[in-house]
């Protein structure tokens, strides 16, 4: 499909966010039949630049010319009808998938996607594969049915500009496969794409490509033109944390016995058996709904059937002896669903240093030595000025680094790292690498769907089928 309407315009186009330039005169236009494709490093503007396109930011009069209504999919979910701000990061795993907490009550995802139940909405839903989850609580599905819930969220509203953000972020192999035939046959169409993506996995929908680099176009134009920017800077020394790492008093990390896990009828988990002893490190592994959050959940201590199983953890039975704040001081977490309950108006500092008490609360006295370690790892990340800007004013790439910052920087004997490398460019990802493989004397679990991401240090696999 070709066409020299214009869809979107940009003209000298600029956006402030929390009293910082994110873009500065950007110059664009968008025509219907192309399918462009947004990259750029983590804290380039990938973000806002769609979030402007989609109308959600403020922006001079003249600059942004739009001839199209556009829904734009975020990997933060700030929804009107759904906040998980009014919930609590536990909450999720309480109670059914469907049931309602503290009598407050939580939307379904039918009520989520406002499906009418119309046959063109049905093909939809169940190629989606979401139509056994409608009636479950939209609080508690994994984070790759969350991603394919806000797709088909913004698909049901038959867009004619759609503007995605990562949208292969969180996803299996073979659902990023069935969403890229998707989205290719909705672009035959019809449908204009923009899209926020890596440089090495553009569809072969994308027809242009825009490049940013601290908030200003480096260039523009057709997809056989591009050439992939090569990172020429130097990578910095891995730092040496002050932070004397805490001791294995165990060693047996965690055990599982024939663990099963249930909602009604619905098996989430069936007679799983695990052992992860001291200094092991393992990558987790499944399909999308596999059950590899509610797993790590009854290894964490945040999920209530732990102790209707045998989970052993450092040792001990849950429920016979230890709480969870003594399992939890020993690990170092961070996960998509985590990502999501973050407050928002916390600084990067308070952030990282919410790792010290395991919770969302920022503790009162502040170690030197941790001082200084958040401050070298902010540096080796290149972040070192992001230390006093607030959480919510961070690219969604800045955010991920803050929140594996945090797990980091006690330094504990355990890590459990859930998709830890969600939307980083390739410099962060392989940054967070080297870093992971220099620690010393650290039991890992990794969870990924892509296997090139892993540490060169993970050396075994456990995989839920």
């Amino acid at each position: 499909m070709s066409s020299t309407t214009d869809l979107i315009s940009l003209h000298n186009f600029s956006v402030r966010r929390g009293g910082k330039t994110i873009l500065t005169n950007l110059n664009l236009t968008i025509h219907a039949g192309e399918c462009w494709a947004i990259v750029g490093p983590v804290g380039s503007g990938k973000t806002t630049l769609l979030q402007a396109l989609a109308g959600q930011l403020p922006t001079l009069p003249g600059t942004l010319t739009r001839s199209l209504s556009a829904s734009f999919v975020s990997f933060k979910e700030d929804s009107r009808q759904f906040s998980y701000s009014g919930h609590f990061y536990q909450q999720r795993y309480h109670a059914t998938m469907s049931d309602s907490n503290d009598k407050v009550p939580v939307i379904t995802v039918r009520e989520y996607l406002r499906y009418a139940g119309s046959p063109e909405e049905t093909a939809l839903i169940q190629r989606l594969g979401l139509e056994p989850l409608l009636d479950y609580a939209f609080l508690k599905l994994s984070n790759g049915q969350t991603r394919k819930a806000r797709i088909g969220r913004a698909l049901l509203q038959h867009p004619q500009v759609l503007l995605l953000d990562n949208p292969f972020v969180g996803l299996d192999a073979t659902f990023r496969a069935d969403l890229t035939t998707w989205l290719a046959d909705l672009v035959e169409h019809g449908l204009t794409l923009v899209i926020a993506i890596e440089p090495e996995s553009l569809p072969s929908f994308i027809t242009h490509v825009l490049v940013l680099e601290q908030g200003k176009m480096t260039w523009a134009g057709p997809r056989e033109e591009f050439i992939r920017p090569e990172n020429s800077s130097a990578f910095p020394a891995v730092p040496v944390l002050e932070t004397l790492p805490k001791p294995a008093d165990f060693s047996e990390a965690f055990q599982l016995t024939n663990v099963s896990v249930r909602y009604n009828e619905r098996v989430i988990l069936d007679s799983i058996n695990w052992t992860v002893h001291t200094n092991e490190r393992w990558a987790l592994m499944g399909r999308n709904g596999a059950g590899k959050s509610v797993l790590l959940s009854l290894l964490y201590g945040d999920h209530p059937q732990a102790y209707a199983n045998d989970v052993r953890v450092f040792g001990k039975r849950r429920g016979k002896g230890e709480s969870i704040w003594d399992v939890k001081r020993r690990i170092g977490f961070v996960s998509p669903e985590l990502h999501l309950y973050f407050p928002q108006h916390l600084t990067v500092a308070q952030v990282a240093f919410t790792g010290l008490t395991d919770t969302i609360t920022v503790p009162a006295r502040i170690p030197a030595s941790t001082e200084a370690d958040l401050r070298q790892l902010l540096d080796y990340f290149g972040l070192s000025e992001l230390i006093d800007r607030p959480f919510g004013t961070l690219s969604v790439g800045e955010q991920r680094l803050a929140l594996l910052i945090r797990a980091l920087l006690k330094n504990s004997p355990v890590l459990i790292l859930d998709e830890p490398f969600q939307a980083m460019d390739a410099r962060s990802m392989q940054l967070a690498r080297t870093l992971l493989d220099s620690l010393k004397d650290k039991t890992i679990l990794f969870v990924t769907h892509d296997r090139s991401e892993l540490p060169d240090r993970i050396e075994k696999i456990f995989e839920l089928v």
